[in-house]
């Protein structure tokens, strides 16, 4: 975190707690309904097409929760990162990740060429 100032860590400190409130208020939001209850009136006549379509719905939610769920997950990880003194560091060299880079993607654990390296790897 040597590579970073004051400001910078600052900046990015806040930036990270405004994207961890951001993605609980996704998850808040996103989460009511997913019980299967209906609130139709229970002589409603539903078919099969109604039920299919209540159970993509939910599909949907489901995968939305779980894409908030990592994403605060990788929030909460770079903020114990950062209150460890070990953020801005790649997990695979060991090199400063440039600021630019962190300012754009607070929650980066790689350089961008470590990270577009296992990406190339994760092709193969």
């Amino acid at each position: 975190m040597k590579h970073l100032n004051a400001t910078d860590r600052d900046a990015l400190a806040r930036q990270l707690d405004l994207m961890k409130s951001q993605a609980l208020k996704e998850l808040r939001e996103t989460a009511p309904g997913i019980d299967g209850s209906s609130t139709e009136d229970a002589h409603d006549v539903r078919s099969h097409a109604d039920e299919a379509e209540t159970v993509r719905q939910n599909d949907v939610r489901f995968a939305e929760i779980e894409v908030d769920r990592q994403r605060l997950s990788e929030i909460e990880q770079a903020q114990q990162r950062m209150a460890e003194g070990r953020y801005g560091i790649c997990i695979d060299c060991g090199e400063d990740i440039p600021r630019e880079r962190l300012l754009a993607q607070p929650t980066a654990i790689r350089c961008a060429a470590c990270q577009a390296a296992g990406e190339r790897a994760q092709r193969r």
